[in-house]
């Protein structure tokens, strides 16, 4: 992503503001830890989606039809002094932000209210950003959320609109930029896979594979687990997000690996399964299969137009198939019991979800999937009682005939997995 790139981005969001209105993005806190610590920083997506803009104290004012073209794009960045710079680092000089960004008129963070006060004046609508993500928990406030609480106490006669609905419209589609990082990310993840092949075997701790599918990723410049790694073997396969990664692999036992790299703060999201001791069992192939073959026909479902809703619908159609198969229950029983019971026992999330910038990236599931969107397709089988979870993971591309398989090249045929094992073991 470039100067180009984000001045695209800053020019399909004006074209969906209503005239007369400024919009404003900021960017995300440095978030404590204990004591005196702080968590790794990580930018607001719309900001970086926006400006490239990396750095804490930073914030975007947009007004696209303002009469002085000065007024238009400003962005504000934190101006440091010597004594900031001795412990932490440099920041960007206003001339590195402007290059970086696209943008002509840069300013230093404390000119922003005054700044701002003179662009909302002539303003009639004022759009204000917030985490509007349907699965969010918004427990902490955000820089977004004061700023908005601040807005509306100073400028308490203007119209306010909601930013984020017309954001995560925007970044539902990729550019060829965005979608060369995604492929990128995924190359990256399937490298950190191909390593944990040689290492997975009885007695290897759970902890260990992470710190492999880790290692593998930095050796990659500008890449990052961007969630943490699942590494759950035998019985915690069952557990959708089981990050405690504190077992070790026993023998016979299956061990479930979501664990993916993101680059240059685009993410990938694969899941694959292994066979502890190098084979499969029969009961673990058997169902290995069934999801496998699930995931084949979503993929072949997919296409631009659909529906979350309607994949999702189409996902549990075959999964009750294969449950059926597997032994699990009757046509009898679910026909006394019902679809939803079986699918809560055994199949206990949805097909996948839109990927990008969030691993769980913004965008409507009412809305028909845009070309050029991006997809995980993850089934999953989860068997408590025999202590076998089996989810399969790949991303895509969606497109106007169907999809492209950004992980293609990364093992998930049994065989080819048994045989890639048995070469180290």
């Amino acid at each position: 992503m470039n100067a180009t790139d984000y001045a695209g981005n800053r020019a399909r969001l004006a074209a969906r503001l209503s005239p007369g209105s400024v919009a404003v993005i900021h960017a995300n806190d440095i978030m404590p830890s204990n004591a005196d610590g702080t968590l790794r920083f990580r930018q607001n997506n719309d900001l970086y989606w926006l400006s490239g803009i990396l750095q804490d104290e930073t914030a975007l004012l947009l007004f696209p039809d303002h009469p002085d073209p000065n007024y238009r794009e400003i962005l504000f960045i934190k101006q440091v002094n010597e004594d900031f710079v001795k412990w932490h680092g440099r920041r960007h000089s206003l001339q590195e932000a402007q290059a970086i960004s696209g943008i002509a008129r840069v300013a230093w963070f404390s000119d922003f209210e005054q700044l701002f006060y003179e662009a909302a004046v002539q303003a009639t609508h004022i759009y204000l950003n917030a985490i509007e993500h349907p699965r969010a928990v918004n427990s902490v406030e955000t820089r977004d959320d004061r700023f908005a609480r601040w807005c509306r106490k100073r400028f308490g006669l203007h119209s306010y609109k909601r930013l984020a609905p017309e954001l995560a419209m925007l970044r539902r589609v990729k550019s060829e930029a965005e979608l060369e990082l995604i492929r990128k990310a995924c190359n990256i993840s399937g490298a950190g896979f191909r390593r944990l092949l040689r290492f997975i075997k009885p007695g290897v701790a759970e902890r260990r594979a992470e710190a492999e599918l880790i290692y593998e990723y930095m050796q990659h410049d500008g890449a990052w687990a961007d969630y943490e790694p699942i590494v759950a073997s035998g019985a915690d396969s069952c557990i959708l997000h089981y990050t405690s990664n504190h077992k070790r692999c026993a023998a016979g036992d299956v061990v479930l690996i979501d664990a993916a790299a993101s680059y240059r703060l685009y993410n990938a999201d694969l899941t694959r399964v292994l066979p502890v001791n190098g084979r499969f069992s029969p009961r673990q192939l058997q169902v290995y299969n069934a999801v496998w073959r699930v995931q084949q026909q979503l993929m072949d479902f997919i296409k631009a137009g659909r529906y979350l809703e309607e994949i999702q619908a189409h996902n549990q159609t075959l999964l009750i198939g294969e449950l059926l198969g597997l032994g699990l229950f009757s046509q009898s029983d679910l026909e006394r019991q019902g679809r939803a019971y079986y699918l809560g026992l055994y199949c206990y999330h949805g097909f996948g979800h839109l990927l990008g910038l969030d691993v769980h990236d913004v965008g409507s599931r009412y809305e028909p999937l845009p070309e050029n969107s991006v997809l995980t397709v993850e089934p999953g089988i989860y068997i408590r009682e025999e202590g076998i979870g089996i989810r399969l993971e790949n991303n895509v591309q969606v497109t106007a005939a169907g999809v492209t398989d950004l992980m293609a090249g990364i093992p998930i045929d049994p065989a080819e997995i048994e045989a890639l094992m048995q070469e180290v073991l």
